[in-house]
């Protein structure tokens, strides 16, 4: 296309100057209004390939992430009807459990993904809101990752009025990626803690964890999609969505359709901290999202 554009140019700009012989004066506004024409024409068309071809990308993973959900059900199923029995021996009982872990993360995965097409073909990450409690909430969620965590230490600090009406399956999602994270990054031998405060407007919860800062240049693009970010001693700060690096992108679209918003300190002398901050109640969005590409 951008070849065919240049060709036009050149061809009406050489068959112009044979056909006037002697250029004017006014003919050289003649000649910079037809520049500016092939350039706008050749901004839009390069526009509206870049996204039709970001689009079929995406709606590729969408239907990639959709179809691998049917096989990866019957691994799972299957996986865990195997463990359930108790009949398994060792390596066998070892092999089996590997598989259900890992199939089970490979779901988690496939949920960011589709997640991600969601907020990025416009659809936005869809809310329900209902009647919780954020303390509740967020109890459960250190529970169930501190069963997988025995070697660390979760501390949970929650006050105020804590009841609102969010998602729960969501809110759960953005807790589990976030502590993930600090676990994640955090030194080893110290401790996460997650701090949950409710006041007339809004429930606030700050995830801190102390290890190695976020460099400073990387922190304001931090919540892009598909962004790996270094931290010193790791390769990426992200959280259950692994290598995808979808994780903070998935929980900031939760909270943006919450009304809320999430902000992140890093220093090497303070830790690094995720604060949520969520409105007590709210309508969810209805029109789309539209995702911050940063700068």
């Amino acid at each position: 296309m951008v070849s065919e554009y240049r060709a036009l140019r050149a061809s009406v700009i050489r068959l112009w100057t044979t056909a006037k012989r002697e250029i004017e004066s006014t003919d050289i506004e003649d000649l910079t209004r037809f520049n500016e024409a092939i350039d706008q024409a050749l901004a839009e068309g390069i526009a509206r390939f870049t996204q039709d071809l970001d689009q079929s990308k995406e709606m590729f993973l969408a239907i990639l992430g959709h179809d691998l959900r049917t096989p990866l059900a019957a691994v799972m199923m299957s996986a865990e009807f195997m463990l359930e029995t108790q009949e398994l021996r060792e390596p066998h009982l070892t092999l089996t459990q590997r598989i259900s872990s890992s199939s089970k993360r490979m779901n988690q995965m496939i949920g960011a993904l589709l997640d991600f097409t969601r907020s990025r073909l416009g659809g936005g990450i869809p809310i329900v809101r209902a009647d919780m409690n954020m303390g509740k909430a967020v109890h459960d969620v250190v529970d169930e990752i501190a069963a997988s965590h025995p070697d660390r230490a979760i501390k949970v600090d929650a006050r105020g009025a804590l009841q609102g009406e969010w998602d729960c399956p969501r809110i759960s999602q953005v807790l589990t990626n976030l502590i993930g994270n600090a676990l994640e990054h955090g030194s080893g031998g110290t401790h996460v803690t997650v701090d949950v405060h409710g006041d007339d407007k809004e429930v606030t919860i700050a995830i801190h964890n102390q290890g190695a800062a976020i460099p400073t240049d990387q922190l304001k693009g931090i919540f892009n999609p598909m962004k790996r970010t270094a931290t010193t001693g790791n390769t990426g700060f992200d959280g259950s969505s692994g290598n995808l690096g979808l994780g903070l992108y998935i929980a900031e679209r939760i909270v943006h359709a919450h009304k809320g918003r999430i902000e992140v300190e890093s220093a090497e002398e303070r830790g690094t901290t995720f604060t949520v901050h969520l409105p007590r109640r709210g309508k969810p969005d209805t029109a789309p999202d539209k995702p911050d590409t940063g700068s």
